[in-house]
């Protein structure tokens, strides 16, 4: 195999300029498990005997990113790469700090501080040599996945209890590549057994985890074995709770947490998405009702939205990002309005730039419940919305051809209450009929408002 067919050429020279001067270089980590899988790495390191001040003095672009822990960034071709001296790791402190850190080992040495053995994977792109020190390269390009800590398990993840999330990324990376995954059972029981360390992790690194395993082919697989593991009741109660709240009759195949990775996996790989598809019915634990032999969840996309909040805050997401999520599940239970003033509403209440989101999260909802489900229905109301909206219509106060400057100068009225009363009055009135849009005509609806709800002095 040629080097360059395996690493890019910026990594192959690094490693060249660091061998040239005499110092070990070899390319090594996830890179290297997702060439022999078949995937496209998402990105590359170096490892080297070299020590940091002696990194930052071969290349003419390098920055002290981690000096403290022997990593220099260094840029070539335009390309950022990290060049880590080997070490050992000594003394992890709460936030995943090693205490003490020993530079000038060996790579064999280097390699015991890994944390899965599919990662303890080195390349030398000059000489063409592979270092595999846990004989997993036959297994990768076999197509299949070995989920293994390298050496302790129990040690790995006190180290980094990350490292028991990541441990699904790996289960993601394998649906990616249609490989068999194959659990190591010591790794998995303790995963079981430190859980709660996970705690210890910032809501960031869990939530930039979580959403790599959401934006792959298997989350369903991947939130399946979390939850059988017990990791999943630590991350995301408002989640795992749903186990076993059984929904209703023979319609209901599933319970509502198989339900929600139905979702998951049905719907389209986008994050809001998948948020909203794994956030849309967690309410339901606490909204279960018997009456009879009928089960009711009264109000549960309600206590959704609250519940799907607390996650979204403690994971610590955008304020953007965390309402996109929000709009949609609060709308997910919409029904079908028929008529062209219903269709024109549903839209002025959704937004039209929601739409879309709101459509594909119906669409995979239904098909979680049942797969053969018939979209006819949700298809037609799609086609309809359409047609609506390529009428050009107003869906908000801003299409509106008067503004509140209007308002106020045609009713001589301050700033306050009633110019929203009237500028909401008047998008209703378009809303039923979309031809009232002209200036002219909206101001002499606006006299007639004002004639009937101000008070005349």
């Amino acid at each position: 195999m040629a080097s360059e067919t395996i690493v890019p050429h910026f990594v192959y020279r690094a490693v060249k300029i660091l061998q040239e001067k005499g110092y070990a270089a070899w390319v090594v980590g996830g890179a290297l498990r997702d060439y022999w899988l078949g995937l496209k790495a998402k990105d590359w390191d170096v490892a080297t005997d070299a020590l940091p001040q002696e990194v930052m003095n071969l290349f003419e672009k390098a920055i002290p990113t981690g000096i403290k822990f022997g990593t220099v960034t260094v840029v070539l071709d335009g390309n950022a790469l990290e060049i880590t001296t080997f070490r050992q790791e000594k003394n992890y402190t709460p936030q995943r700090k090693p205490g003490q850190v020993k530079l000038g080992v060996t790579l064999e040495e280097d390699f015991k501080r890994r944390d899965f053995t599919v990662n303890a994977l080195a390349y030398d792109p000059v000489n063409e040599r592979w270092y595999d020190p846990y004989y997993v390269i036959p297994k990768l390009e076999g197509k299949l996945m070995e989920i293994k800590a390298v050496g302790d398990p129990c040690e790995r993840f006190e180290e980094d209890p990350l490292r028991m999330l990541r441990a699904f990324y790996l289960m993601a990376r394998a649906g990616e590549a249609r490989a068999k995954v194959h659990w190591d059972e010591a790794t998995l029981k303790a995963i079981s057994l430190s859980r709660d360390k996970i705690l210890r992790v910032s809501a960031e690194r869990i939530r930039d985890e979580l959403n790599k395993i959401l934006l792959g082919s298997n989350p369903d697989e991947c939130l399946r074995k979390m939850q059988q593991v017990g990791l999943l009741e630590v991350i995301l109660p408002e989640v795992s709770r749903n186990r076993g709240v059984i929904q209703g009759d023979n319609t209901y195949k599933l319970d509502v947490f198989e339900h929600i990775l139905a979702v998951v996996r049905t719907i389209k790989p986008s994050l809001h998405l998948r948020w909203a598809a794994l956030l849309h019915d967690v309410g339901k634990f606490s909204c279960r009702k018997e009456e009879g032999e009928k089960i009711h969840f009264y109000g549960h996309e309600k206590v959704s939205v609250e519940l799907a909040r607390l996650v979204l805050e403690r994971l610590k997401f955008s304020r953007e990002f965390k309402e996109k999520v929000l709009h949609l599940i609060s709308h997910h239970l919409f029904s079908y309005p028929t008529t062209p003033a219903g269709l024109r509403r549903f839209l002025r209440r959704v937004g039209p730039e929601a739409v879309e989101d709101l459509l594909e999260l119906r669409r995979a909802d239904i098909l979680g419940t049942d797969p053969e489900a018939n979209l006819l229905a949700l298809e037609e109301f799609s086609r309809r919305l359409e047609d609506i909206r390529q009428e050009k219509a107003a869906f908000s106060l801003k299409d509106l051809a008067v503004n509140g400057y209007d308002v106020m100068e045609y009713l001589n009225l301050s700033p306050g209450p009633a110019v929203g009363k009237a500028l909401n009055y008047l998008l209703e009135r378009v809303l039923e009929d979309p031809s009232l849009n002209t200036r002219e005509t909206l101001l002499r609806e606006l006299k007639e408002w004002a004639a009937a709800h101000l008070q005349q002095k």
